[in-house]
């Protein structure tokens, strides 16, 4: 009677142990032979794919003399690089010359082709996997009462998880927005007693924990915190995390990140580095050596940001 749920339990467990099985990182460098680039393409299949990453996608489309382009607007960023040939590009309501040299950029959703092809064009596309912010209030005019702003934006997430069997031990996550790095906010990071940072664009940076935690020393219990950064005179920076129900409460948005106050203060260690981080980065590392014990990095310009992480995993 009970057979073919066991049965299924079973064979579900035997899938998930080979899905683990067969997982492969993705490679750190990948090389595309000159052999497998100049393939020979058709008018029916111009496109080559050469590399597919994770962040982005690169490939090659050849279109032949007088040919015609029946590619169709794409869903992702992308630039062309025209490696030889000539023709018309026309992309939105613009048409252009292209030849041997030139780039163009077209934003996700833009029709556009290529035309009046007068010599085989051979062009180098890469596709950007990143996701393109609609900027929410960016392009209107300041409003002069409560008005909805709809806005979408890509984030970022660092987790560390257990796992083993069908069983997780626990999990701790960081879900954040990535500004881009602007010079004006050395200024944040430098000056003593200033206001408090959002860390992050758009919605809160939120940290969310099913185990009880030490970060920089301190005790964060299992929960949800909204997460913003603050620079006290002798004592540096700090990261500070707050209840988000008081936060509802209040109906702060993440912009109003100055007017939050209490929450649970982290100490951090700052480092400069020599290479910049273009995007906030927010890290979590697992110590080889002692698996219940990590360390959390903010990375933003050319400031590193750390603090101990202890888990206690069930």
């Amino acid at each position: 009677m009970h057979l073919p749920s066991v049965t299924a339990s079973l064979f579900a467990l035997l899938v998930m142990g080979v899905a683990f099985g067969q997982s492969k990182p993705e490679p750190l460098v990948e090389w595309v032979s000159a052999a497998k680039a100049a393939a020979p393409v058709n008018a029916d299949s111009p496109w080559m794919q050469l590399i597919q990453a994770p962040t982005l996608t690169a490939g090659r489309y050849r279109l032949a003399k007088a040919g015609t382009d029946r590619q169709q607007p794409h869903d992702r960023d992308e630039v062309y690089y025209v490696v030889a040939g000539r023709g018309k590009c026309t992309a939105g309501d613009e048409t252009r010359d292209v030849g041997a040299g030139d780039a163009v950029f077209i934003a996700a959703g833009v029709e556009h082709r290529f035309h009046d092809i007068g010599a085989d064009l051979d062009l180098l596309v890469f596709f950007s996997s990143a996701q393109r912010s609609t900027g929410g209030m960016a392009g209107h005019a300041p409003p002069t009462e409560q008005t909805p702003y709809p806005e979408t934006s890509q984030r970022g997430n660092a987790r560390i998880f257990y796992w083993f069997g069908s069983d997780s031990a626990g999990q701790v996550a960081i879900d954040f927005g990535q500004p881009r790095w602007q010079a004006a906010f050395d200024k944040f990071l430098d000056t003593a007693n200033g206001p408090r940072w959002r860390l992050g664009e758009n919605f809160w940076t939120v940290l969310d924990t099913n185990m009880a935690l030490q970060l920089g020393g301190v005790d964060v219990g299992i929960g949800q915190y909204y997460a913003v950064l603050q620079n006290v005179g002798k004592a540096g920076l700090q990261l500070v995390l707050l209840d988000p129900q008081r936060v509802r409460t209040r109906r702060l948005d993440a912009y109003q990140a100055a007017e939050t106050d209490g929450g649970i203060v982290i100490p951090l260690q700052i480092q400069h580095e020599e290479r910049a981080a273009t995007r906030l980065a927010i890290e979590l590392e697992v110590d080889a050596k002692q698996r219940d014990q990590g360390t959390l990095t903010i990375r933003f310009g050319q400031h590193r940001l750390t603090a101990p992480l202890r888990m206690s995993p069930h």
